[in-house]
């Protein structure tokens, strides 16, 4: 588990994907790493999320976890496919207890100072600050900082190039995630090239 969230805080980078396609996994990941990014965040949204999601935990050149995950069935499916750390839209208990029984990196989401104090009960280090900016953006972060000072988060929703570095600067901030480097409409037309070029785009602007 602290491996695990150890390697996303070096790459600093989570990119959430939906994959509508098995048989794009492989493309996929080959495209991420090329480009130097070799962290996927598998949503659960599709039929064939679990499929992909196996698939590209066999691989040994990426960190795979499972995103959107919002029930126990899910997270068993999740693990049993090989998921490395498990992603939350929110705060659920029965979820957060299960995966640290099992020695599972899971990063739930919290937005509130309540829903944040329910987490560090839990035993937790870290939450996804999601959706990022209709809960305030770095402005809120900075505010909950201050009572929480132990607490690092992962904000998704809203972060782009344009506003990454501001947001990784920010010492509570231990990785921010996205959907900008792999999008959808990319993976779906098998545009690897631009899969590739956004990673390294990413890469560069995280290591400025």
């Amino acid at each position: 588990m602290e491996e695990t969230l150890a390697k996303l805080a070096h790459h600093r980078i989570v990119p959430a994907v939906i994959i509508d396609d098995a048989s794009t996994a492989a493309p996929l990941a080959d495209a991420m790493v090329a480009g130097g990014l070799p962290v996927i965040e598998v949503t659960l949204r599709t039929p064939d999320s679990l499929r992909a999601l196996e698939e590209l935990a066999a691989r040994e050149d990426m960190i795979v976890g499972a995103g959107t995950v919002t029930s126990l069935t899910q997270l068993d499916a999740a693990r049993r496919a090989g998921a490395r750390f498990i992603v939350t839209p929110g705060l659920d208990d029965p979820i957060i207890r299960h995966c640290r029984q099992r020695d599972l990196l899971v990063i739930p989401g919290a937005v509130t100072p309540t829903e944040i104090m329910r987490a560090q009960n839990l035993g937790l280090s870290t939450v996804k600050f999601f959706p990022c900016h209709a809960f305030g953006g770095l402005t809120t972060i900075e505010a909950l900082a201050g009572p929480f000072p132990s607490m690092t988060f992962l904000p998704t929703g809203g972060i782009h190039l344009e506003n990454l570095q501001s947001f990784l600067r920010h010492p509570s901030v231990f990785a921010c995630g996205g959907t900008w480097m792999a999008r959808r409409e990319w993976i779906q037309g098998g545009k690897w090239d631009a899969v590739t070029q956004a990673c390294r785009q990413t890469v560069q602007h995280t290591n400025a």
